[in-house]
């Protein structure tokens, strides 16, 4: 999520600057909205199980289709301003990457060709499970398998762990938000 909010930031001030125009807080607003738009099933997927950790599993079902999302919202808002349709292309490929990249379930990158979800390079492996998955560089898990596989090796409560303690990768995320913020503000005010 915080790194998110960073990209977001940071790639609002990057296609800002590559159309030759002053960002305007509402633009990096934008951003930061595009950047956090996909995890709205999140949202969804919690009021449907009336629990935020016994939806986590299937969260990324509804709008964490990048193939169908991607175009479908970027051809949306060239109507409104090619700068816009960039900025919703650039921040929801990287939330996607960033969803398929060290913890989580992946993506149904190939939805609606293949429910399967990708992943790489899954490194969260929560401390009270002794059963580990294999470390390997990429990862097909099979849509029809993913509840077991969160019951086997899942974390129910994975936001307290990951982003509740000093987890390497919450500090990555912490670190991108505070670089993204000091040159934001740096950008807004020089």
């Amino acid at each position: 999520m915080f790194l998110d909010i960073g990209v977001g930031i940071l790639v609002a001030l990057l296609v800002g600057s590559l159309h030759g125009v002053k960002v305007s807080l509402s633009f990096i607003v934008a951003g930061i909205v595009f950047s956090l738009l996909p995890d709205l099933d999140f949202i969804i997927s919690a009021i449907a199980h009336r629990s935020f950790k016994n939806g986590a599993a299937r969260h990324r079902e509804q709008l964490h289709l990048p193939l169908l999302y991607i175009p479908v919202g970027t051809i949306l808002l060239l109507f409104f301003s090619i700068p816009l349709a960039e900025l919703f292309f650039l921040v929801s490929l990287a939330h996607f990457l960033h969803d398929s990249i060290g913890v989580g379930w992946g993506v149904q990158w190939l939805y609606p060709f293949s429910k399967d979800h990708y992943s790489f390079l899954y490194i969260y492996k929560p401390a009270f499970r002794a059963k580990k998955l294999p470390r390997k560089l990429f990862y097909v898990w099979k849509n029809d398998q993913i509840e077991q596989l969160d019951a086997e090796f899942g974390d129910r409560d994975w936001v307290r762990h990951i982003y509740g303690g000093q987890h390497w990768y919450a500090v990555l995320e912490e670190v991108v938000l505070v670089v993204s913020v000091i040159v934001g503000i740096w950008y807004m005010y020089r």
